[in-house]
């Protein structure tokens, strides 16, 4: 574990050496996005997009992933990224977990391709992103693991802070002012976010956001949406299959996916070398799981692997 943490945070330094970890300024308009990922962690943009990221990047388009958070709430990451047990965790703790995944998100673009300006890091709370969508008050969201109220970037400057000078208090109205921002911005020929079909609080209030924006900025192009937590055994077949598509099946008497139509309404098909340089991607976020023999890790690790198929797969959003 120890070497291969010693190799992860000499990558982050390279990367930072090549501007990786900079303070990026765009200008006030750019010249327009072909795609616009939004994740709602660090990893969420390889296991839904990975693929279509790659191939737009192999077109020559311009791309970029928009990060709500940092990841910095998932406390058996942080024990294993420190090796301190959960129950001794501290603030700093989860601060280096922030400033690992921010790293992971860098080496996983850079393996599809990507360069450090493709990144934004928006650097609200894991796992109280729907937290702050409901917030519609003036006092922030305090997250308990970080004691944080305010977005941050420890190895990339958050997306609020490098366009205004400070940073923003973790509010509705800020997370959607930042992604009001930059679809304006960045005037995207095709936005994807999490399906707010998707299981997780985090996911749903993350397309909950990108919606809210489409609508106050009066998008008109391609808005898809991708789906992470699918409900049990989601994504189908599990394991490393690049040449099988994704499948539901029945668990239980429940069709997976659960909450979205299946076929589903946009099936972009990977070829074999494209899936493996996805599960390349993959890997990139799994780093710190790659040694593990904890059964949790070595099952987080299968799970993440199990994105990598010959096809992904994307829902059409609803208009309201």
């Amino acid at each position: 574990m120890r070497n291969l943490r010693e190799w992860f945070l000499a990558l982050l330094a390279t990367l930072a050496a090549a501007g990786g970890c900079g303070d990026p300024r765009p200008p006030e308009r750019e010249d327009r996005v072909d795609l616009l990922v939004f994740a709602p962690h660090p990893d969420d943009e390889v296991l839904g997009c990975g693929g279509i990221l790659l191939q737009a990047l192999a077109r020559g388009e311009r791309v970029k992933v928009v990060i709500f958070t940092n990841g910095d709430g998932f406390p058996g990451a942080a024990s294993l990224v420190t090796g301190k047990p959960v129950d001794r965790l501290a603030a700093e703790d989860y601060l280096e977990l922030a400033r690992f995944r921010q790293g992971q998100s860098q080496a996983a673009l850079a393996a599809l391709g990507g360069k450090p300006g493709d990144l934004v890091f928006l650097g609200y709370p894991d796992a109280g992103l729907d937290k702050v969508y409901l917030e519609r008050g003036p006092a922030p969201f305090r997250q308990k693991f970080t004691g944080k109220s305010e977005s941050y970037g420890p190895a990339q400057r958050d997306h609020h802070s490098s366009r205004h000078g400070a940073a923003a208090p973790y509010t509705s109205d800020s997370a959607l002012g930042d992604v009001v921002e930059l679809i304006e911005t960045l005037r995207p020929a095709r936005i994807c976010v999490t399906s707010e079909a998707d299981r997780h609080p985090d996911h749903q209030a993350a397309f909950r956001f990108v919606r809210d924006a489409v609508q106050r900025t009066g998008y008109r192009g391609i808005f898809d949406t991708y789906l992470v937590h699918g409900g049990p055994e989601w994504p189908w077949p599990k394991g490393i299959t690049p040449r099988a598509p994704l499948e539901a099946h029945d668990v239980k008497g429940q069709r997976i996916p659960l909450g979205v139509p299946w076929p589903p309404d946009r099936r972009v098909p990977l070829s074999p070398e494209e899936a493996a340089k996805k599960l390349e991607a993959i890997r990139a976020h799994a780093t710190h799981l790659s040694a593990a023999t904890q059964p949790a890790a070595v099952e987080e690790r299968e799970y993440l692997e199990s994105f990598a198929k010959a096809e992904e797969v994307f829902w059409s959003a609803p208009s309201k």
